[in-house]
């Protein structure tokens, strides 16, 4: 049993995710909401990761292929990178703004898909913020420091 980048990368995961619900624990129920709804799945989730992540590792042995390794690293460093840009974007223009910007350049950089299907998937991603949180549960969404600099 080893511990590599993809173990790291999902226990990094699962703490940031039950350090969310930590810290919704000590807020209003209406503050809460949001960090428990994408707090807890992911929690659960990353745990299930890490147990599979574990679990491959007596079923697969040793014998694994040095160049399949270096390329779940170079993968794993690229979707660092990803995380970084998506939190840069919530926090500089918000959710609703920044949320399906970085979903579109996602779609269409990373997984390389035609601009008509990343356009596709941000606006689907916008739908989803502005329809769900926005019009259906009346939460107002973080609009992020340059919105908020260039709108007073």
């Amino acid at each position: 049993m080893t511990f590599d980048g993809r173990k790291a990368t999902t226990l990094f995961m699962l703490i940031v995710f039950v350090g969310a619900c930590v810290i919704a624990l000590g807020l209003p129920a209406k503050a809460a909401f949001m960090p428990l709804l994408v707090g807890i799945p992911g929690s659960l989730l990353c745990a299930a990761q890490l147990v599979l992540d574990f679990r491959g590792d007596d079923a697969e042995g040793r014998g694994k292929d040095r160049e399949v390794d270096d390329d779940a690293g170079k993968s794993e460093t690229e979707m660092f990178v990803w995380l970084l840009l998506f939190t840069a974007a919530l926090v500089g223009f918000g959710f609703i703004v920044g949320g399906p910007l970085i979903v579109a350049l996602f779609i269409r950089m990373s997984s390389r898909e035609t601009w008509q299907r990343a356009i596709f998937a941000g606006a689907g991603t916008f739908a989803v913020l502005y329809g769900v949180f926005v019009w259906l549960l009346e939460l107002s969404l973080f609009n992020g420091f340059v919105i908020d600099w260039l709108v007073p």
